[in-house]
């Protein structure tokens, strides 16, 4: 192994790793920090903030390094070491706020998605990770006491910063208790503790007993007609309403759809989350935004509601994502593997409402906008817009190549939702047809610094809650009706009820609240 060059005690360890975790991986938490106190003024926090947080880190690792000795304590010193390094390239590179649900995120991440993540700094970040968790376990030399020394040690410089970090709370408690009060996001970029305590409620929740799987709408009955209903939904994928210029927005990213006077865009849709796992799930499901949680997956959705009043379901999937189990009760489902182009979302469509004459509901699930990849969710031909950010590495492109490439996906968007309507279009002879296009959510682009989605709502810019979402229908009654609220502030609680009324089912789970054609 070579020479042994460093020579440590356990408290040394600790008060350099503190010193380590404040100054080099919290370099977004004290970004932040300094932004609200030099603009409200606040000298106090200014100057002592990073005294509290050293003294906040030694109590924390004190207490977290508690009951380890000799081996136990380099292996959790290590630990730390690699999730603050792996989390701080995350929150300092993209703005990432690592909670609960971008934890559940990341579990979903398929190998393409992930591969999409992977960097040249990236894999630095890893190496370094690796390189210091292997020194931190075979070649630092630590003076480790006997266990009762060490444990007694440990706790009381624990009460010792404890006491001193009460005492300088006292002292300034009047300009801390306000300041954090008013920006409680700041906890969420304490790396590493907030990525752990994320962990940790994650693992909570999956040893938690799933609740009992429940029917919903079992009164739901459909109104039969002689003219059948065909209806798309095309479920967007990283689309934001900024850059849809149906919206207002200065480049052309529309031309197909503006052309149009038979789509009514919504210029004011909210999502249901800023993540697929999130809004996904909720977009389909009968709970409102602020009622949502993981456990309401235990309920049947908007497609199991369909299928039980005899309407036909089709699911057609191109996102990395699927379908987060929306569809796992559906017998016509199709996934595509592998990087392709979303208008692989249409290559059966006649062939399916050709199969019978049925009410059918016809989901495409795209790709859409996804990123950091953003540059191979489109064919050539939509390179309109440049110069492009050809390259998941985004540090390596100007903010205006990133927008560019975004845009290109927009456009290519706004031709597999034109290429879907001109497929209905062909069959408005025997069906009664319909589109509907919501994304599922946003997404920042560099702006103040953040980048992709996943941002906790409460602290998520506009930029991943606002999404583009528009209508067609053959019927020129439900197109005058919706016209009336298209400037209304509206959001993805509204889908399950209004898909609901297009198949004219009534059930005691219907809110007439709720549905845009009323």
């Amino acid at each position: 192994m070579g020479a042994i060059l460093i020579h440590f005690k356990t408290q040394k360890i600790i008060f350099l790793l503190a010193l380590a975790l404040s100054a080099l991986f919290n370099i977004t938490f004290f970004s932040k920090l300094y932004d609200f106190a030099l603009l409200e003024q606040n000298y106090m926090i200014a100057l002592s903030a990073p005294f509290v947080m050293v003294l906040l880190y030694i109590f924390a690792l004190n207490v977290l390094l508690l009951l380890t000795h000799r081996m136990s304590f380099r292996i959790g010193v290590a630990l730390l070491v690699v999730i603050s390094l792996l989390s701080s390239y995350f929150i300092d590179s993209f703005g990432t706020v690592i909670d609960k649900d971008m934890l559940i995120n990341v579990l979903q991440t398929d190998t393409d998605e992930a591969l999409g993540l992977v960097t040249p700094k990236l894999l630095l970040y890893l190496g370094l990770a690796l390189f210091c968790a292997y020194w931190m376990l075979f070649r630092v030399r630590i003076h480790f006491r006997v266990y009762k020394v060490e444990f007694v040690q440990k706790a009381l410089v624990a009460l010792v910063s404890f006491v001193l970090i009460g005492g300088v709370y006292m002292a300034v408690s009047k300009s801390y208790s306000s300041f954090f009060r008013n920006h409680k996001e700041l906890k969420m970029y304490l790396n590493p503790f907030f990525p752990i305590a994320s962990a940790s409620k994650l693992a909570y929740a999956s040893l938690k007993p799933k609740p009992i799987f429940q029917t919903i709408a079992d009164d739901a009955k459909k109104q039969s007609e002689a003219k059948k209903k065909l209806v798309v939904f095309v479920v967007g994928e990283t689309a934001r309403a900024k850059n849809f210029s149906l919206g207002g927005y200065e480049k052309p990213t529309n031309p197909l759809l503006a052309q149009r006077e038979d789509v009514v865009y919504l210029s004011n849709m909210s999502s249901c989350g800023t993540a697929t796992a999130i809004s996904l799930p909720c977009m389909f499901s009968k709970f409102e935004r602020k009622a949502w949680e993981s456990e309401k997956e235990q309920y049947e959705n908007l497609v199991d509601v369909l299928m039980k009043t005899g309407v036909r379901v089709i699911w057609r999937d191109n996102n990395s994502g699927q379908d987060k189990n929306i569809a796992k009760r559906v017998s016509d489902a199709l996934y595509y593997k592998g990087v392709q182009f979303d208008e692989v979302l249409l290559k059966d469509f006649q062939e399916n409402v050709d199969k019978t004459y049925e009410d059918t509901f016809i989901v495409l699930h795209q790709e859409g906008s996804h990123g950091p990849t953003y540059f191979q969710r489109y064919p050539e031909a939509f390179k309109k817009f440049t110069p492009t950010c050809d390259t998941q590495d985004l540090e390596k492109c100007t903010q205006e190549e990133i927008v560019n490439t975004y845009d290109n996906t927009i456009l290519y968007t706004d031709y597999v939702i034109n290429q879907a309507i001109a497929l209905l279009k062909k069959n408005e002879d025997k069906y009664e047809t319909a589109l509907i296009y919501a994304s599922d959510h946003g997404e920042s682009l560099g702006e103040n610094g953040i980048y992709l989605h996943g941002l906790p709502y409460m602290i998520a810019p506009s930029d991943q809650k606002h999404v583009p979402a528009l209508f067609y229908f053959s019927d020129k009654k439900k197109e005058k009706a919706l016209h009336v609220k298209a400037k209304e502030a509206l959001s993805h609680d509204h889908l399950f009820h209004t898909i609901l009324a297009l198949f004219k089912i009534q059930t005691s789970e219907y809110k007439p609240s709720l549905d845009l054609l009323r």
